[in-house]
């Protein structure tokens, strides 16, 4: 996974963002359950990399698959020194590269070609570079086996990871008190990168960060796989205020402040954009309330570029509205009116 110099020499360097979205547990404005949850990262994350980030660049055609890279702190340097001018695709594409390969290149960028990044940025980057394509050759050809995440989930792992359905339930809908988020149907890329940032900490959870740590890089790809294929009932949950939901109606289709609205990115009634963007429609609004509550106090660290910038934009009465409109859209007891 590496990046010839003739490949590399054109580029200008710049900045560029992290773009996902969430798993996690309780709301502010709800009442919460006694239980520890996402908490503020303690420390930054470790440069070796052990996670997953979504990368953007300049070209925006690359496949969904070569847009995922493992995290820690090295995938900031390359999301806003390298990214601008050198597509996910194209890294990917490249032969590997020794540690000393890839330090002779990210000295030439710096030294030859002027790459406006920092010495310091120097090491996180080669160390990324060389890291991400190890991981992605040990896994390279194995397919997922839902099967095996199906035991997963059902019984926990040697390694220490307790059973997803304890909180989320063995068919992916949790327990609808919005502790703990709907899973079922919701695509395995965006599952799956989820557990790594949990795993990076790149995401801070005091239940899900130590479970993700549990995982190996198999068993995440074949959990994500068993909920990805799971068709679950949406339950009948208590009809929400009218007139909160007409409120977030408005925002998810409208906008609000600046005219940011939901469905630009989470498709028309929160019916997500897979891979990469999350399903909301029927999600617990519990947990959506925590979760843009999480974005707009910075605890969440995975995109600060799009949610974060977002979620600071809409005062409570906002997040209860657009929570409280997602989780009823696909409600049994909405169709029912009908």
């Amino acid at each position: 996974m590496a990046l010839s110099a003739d490949a590399i020499a054109g580029g200008a360097i710049a900045a560029v963002g992290l773009i996902l979205l969430a798993i996690a547990t309780p709301a502010r404005w709800v009442a919460q359950p006694a239980l520890a949850a996402d908490a503020p990262p303690v420390g930054p994350a470790p440069s070796i990399v052990t996670g997953g980030v979504t990368l953007h660049s300049v070209d925006a055609s690359f496949p969904d698959s070569n847009s995922t890279f493992p995290g820690g702190a090295g995938a900031d340097a390359i999301n806003n020194d390298c990214l601008i001018c050198h597509s996910a695709g194209m890294v990917l594409d490249q032969a590997s590269l020794s540690r000393a390969g890839w330090q002779g290149i990210v000295d030439q960028m710096r030294n030859d070609f002027k790459a406006p990044f920092a010495a310091a940025d120097g090491p996180a980057i080669v160390d990324y570079l060389v890291t991400m394509k190890n991981e992605m050759s040990r896994s390279a050809g194995r397919q997922p086996d839902p099967k095996h995440g199906a035991v997963i989930v059902a019984q926990g792992t040697a390694a220490g990871a307790p059973p997803c359905a304890q909180c989320h339930a063995f068919n992916g809908v949790s327990d609808a008190s919005g502790a703990f988020p709907r899973l079922a149907g919701q695509s395995a890329y965006y599952l799956a990168g989820q557990l790594r940032d949990f795993a990076s900490g790149v995401r801070a959870s005091a239940i899900m960060t130590p479970i993700a740590k549990a995982l190996s890089r198999e068993d995440i790809a074949d959990v994500t796989a068993y909920f990805a294929g799971v068709s679950a009932p949406f339950l009948p949950l208590k009809a929400p205020n009218a007139s909160l939901v007409q409120r977030g109606e408005e925002l998810a289709k409208a906008g609000g402040p600046d005219r940011v609205h939901c469905d630009n990115c989470h498709g028309p009634g929160g019916s997500g954009a897979p891979p990469v963007i999350p399903y909301l429609a029927g999600q617990y609004a519990h947990y959506i309330a925590f979760t843009l509550q999480m974005w707009q106090e910075g605890f969440r660290k995975n995109s600060p570029d799009a949610m974060e910038a977002i979620a600071k934009k809409l005062d409570d009465q906002d997040i209860l509205a657009v929570a409280a409109y997602y989780q009823q859209v696909n409600s049994p007891l909405k169709a029912a009116a009908k």
